[in-house]
């Protein structure tokens, strides 16, 4: 009996999808899907600029599989909807918060 994938937010589970996987030590990787196993339920995953010897087989709906998460810094500022923008502020790494908010 062949297996679906789960339906999981931000993941497509098809050959070549692009993820981000935890290894054994526990830590998260960036890496795409290399194959699918409709009949155990599992997917091999790739991790990137990794020898492909540790690549791994994991269930489609384990916890240790999560959406890409893609970090964009800009170096102009923040556009608001108003279409506006802000700049940063460079603070010196002298200074210390002293956990107080300030409004």
């Amino acid at each position: 009996m062949t297996k679906h994938p789960p339906n999981r937010r931000g993941i497509s589970f098809e050959v070549g999808a692009q993820l981000e996987a935890r290894d054994r030590l526990k830590n998260w990787y960036p890496a795409h899907i290399e194959d699918i196993d409709y009949e155990e339920g599992k997917v091999l995953i790739h991790f990137k600029r990794w020898n492909h010897r540790y690549d791994e087989w994991f269930c489609w709906d384990s916890p240790y599989l999560r959406p890409l998460e893609k970090i964009q810094l800009r170096k102009e500022g923040l556009h608001e909807e108003d279409g506006s923008s802000r700049r940063f502020l460079a603070l010196s790494p002298s200074l210390k918060c002293s956990g107080a908010v300030l409004a």
